[in-house]
């Protein structure tokens, strides 16, 4: 599992440098030179299909999808100019892929295939393909990733949380400063972990892997969950709401309640963020409202034809936190 993990990783950690030296005024890609569109990407092997995940970008429209077997003659990763060159097109507009997630269907089982997205905006510009991502169907396949990770920072520490996978016999948390600076937890069986001992002021990138209950089971263990960054801090801001839900729908609205953090100093008060595709963070997202002092609130003036997603983030007075875990809804009666 661990090579795996770590060439998805290696994939992760680049779009992460690259986007966070890059220019957001363009319309999909960070730099005008990108060679690779700077987004998240996942595939989650299943029987005959791959479930292909991706973190939302502001701009975009739709979203295509390109993926080819894999070349036993050539054992490099596919270039972008072969992906749409000699692989498949799934047309984002044709096949109305707005949003994560998408699942291609009709592979054998098997067989290694390569996997690439572009993003197209409202002009109907395509953008340059994501970096290509590989998975195998299987007719038992492997347990999916960990969703919704969050990473809260502490003072010389990081506490990682995500959402419970079914069948899962427990998790393993790895992080990374460098490609040369990486650590892993123990198995564990709860949703959440605590590394101490970290720098403060040290960014790091944590994701997570659901572990199989049977190592000799053909099913294994999941592939890298999304990664997620945080920087530890004297005076680190308040963790993130919990349990994040919906408590009533109607035409054009959406009633959301929340639990306080765990942890926060002083007064405190919430940010929701949402759009109409999903994996937000608060940096991709629309600030729907702001300094909200209580933890319940009604989303209005919604498109009620339109599936929106919804985080939260708490503010005190050392900043704002990670992002609540997400949920969706339809705003209709």
């Amino acid at each position: 599992m661990k090579k795996s993990l770590f060439y998805l990783l290696l994939i992760s950690m680049l779009i992460f440098f690259v986007s966070a030296c890059s220019d957001s005024d363009s319309d999909f890609d960070d730099t005008a030179d990108a060679e690779y569109l700077t987004v998240q990407m996942r595939a989650d092997a299943g029987n005959g299909e791959v479930s292909l995940d991706w973190q939302m970008l502001p701009r975009a429209e739709t979203y295509n999808i390109y993926y080819m077997e894999d070349d036993e003659d050539d054992t490099n990763q596919p270039t972008s100019q072969k992906m749409k060159s000699e692989g498949t097109k799934i047309d984002g507009e044709t096949n109305h892929i707005i949003s994560a997630p998408y699942v291609v269907t009709g592979l054998e089982n098997g067989k290694t295939y390569w996997f690439a997205l572009s993003a197209k905006n409202a002009e109907q510009a395509e953008s340059d393909l994501s970096q290509a991502i590989y998975a195998i169907p299987r007719a038992n396949p492997p347990l999916p990733a960990p969703k919704n990770v969050r990473a809260n920072a502490g003072d010389k520490e990081a506490t990682v949380t995500w959402d419970a996978v079914t069948g899962a016999a427990g998790y393993i948390v790895y992080y990374y400063t460098s490609f040369a600076n990486y650590q892993e937890s123990p198995k564990i069986t709860s949703t959440s972990y605590t590394f101490t001992g970290l720098t403060n002021k040290q960014t790091y990138l944590f994701f997570v892997a659901a572990v199989d209950s049977n190592d000799n089971n053909e099913s294994g263990d999941s592939s890298a969950s999304f990664v997620y960054t945080t920087t530890p801090s004297e005076d680190p801001p308040p963790s993130a709401p919990r349990n994040l839900r919906v408590i009533n729908r109607g035409e054009g609205f959406v009633d959301l309640a929340w639990d306080a953090p765990l942890f926060h100093t002083g007064a405190l008060t919430y940010n929701v963020y949402f759009f109409t595709a999903g994996n937000i963070t608060k940096s991709t997202a629309q600030k729907g409202i702001e300094a909200l002092a209580d933890t319940s609130t009604r989303a209005a003036n919604l498109d009620k034809e339109k599936t929106h997603y919804f985080v939260v983030t708490a503010v005190d007075n050392n900043g704002e936190s990670a992002e609540s875990g997400e949920v969706s809804a339809i705003p209709d009666l």
